[in-house]
């Protein structure tokens, strides 16, 4: 009496199963086109703005590093705070700070898995350092004087960002502003110097330069 026909498939699928190249590596890559997906460790730069998405793909490698295909996989986040991520591998990043995505294989003989750290800095705010500003009152330089003015751009956790751009200004020739916050003061009168975050967020410090110091 031979074996029930359905016993027979079941066997010759696990025989094909068993003979299917299995990967033995993933590797977890940025677009196609994006530049970071070409190095063996992909880096992107943090991104800068709530929403920006990215979409990331899964490859899979044979024992010989040969690349099979994409590979079959689930994907997470260790952050949902900063990056969430779809089942597609879709980041969408909403707030600051570091994840890592991470893809899980499935439907494989072993379960296999890689991640990418997603990292996030979105501008929020900027605030002076040095000089502080007071109420009602100017700050008060005179003609020759140079200071350097600090100011720092926060993100949206309210931490600063190291080396974010700050667009400097004054607001007449009284006093003139290198892009790097150096003041120095040039005319008798009254400027405003103002710092800039990248997301158009100013502060502004109101600067009255007075006449030479005596013994100058």
């Amino acid at each position: 009496m031979g074996l029930p026909r359905w016993v027979s498939v079941l066997g010759m699928s696990a025989g094909l199963l068993a003979c299917e190249t299995q990967p033995v590596r993933i590797q977890v890559k940025g677009p196609r086109e994006a530049v970071e997906s070409t190095k063996a460790v992909p880096e992107f730069a943090p991104f800068e703005k709530k929403n920006d998405t990215i979409q990331l793909r899964a490859s899979a490698f044979d024992e010989k590093g040969r690349y099979m295909g994409p590979a079959k996989v689930e994907w997470d986040s260790t952050d949902r705070s900063v990056a969430t991520v779809d089942g597609s591998g879709l980041v969408t990043i909403l707030g600051s700070g570091e994840a890592k995505v991470k893809a899980t294989t499935v439907g494989y003989k072993a379960t296999l898995s890689d991640e990418l750290p997603i990292r996030a800095s979105i501008v929020a705010d900027i605030r002076w350092v040095d000089p502080l500003p007071v109420e009602g009152k100017s700050l008060e330089m005179n003609l020759g004087d140079i200071k350097e003015f600090k100011a720092e751009v926060l993100d949206d956790r309210g931490n600063p960002i190291p080396k974010a751009k700050i667009e400097w200004d004054s607001s007449s020739f009284a006093a003139t502003v290198t892009p790097t916050g150096e003041v120095e003061a040039r005319a008798i009168g009254t400027t405003q110097i103002s710092a800039e975050a990248p997301n158009g967020k100013t502060v502004r410090i109101d600067l009255n330069i007075g006449d030479w110091k005596k013994g100058k």
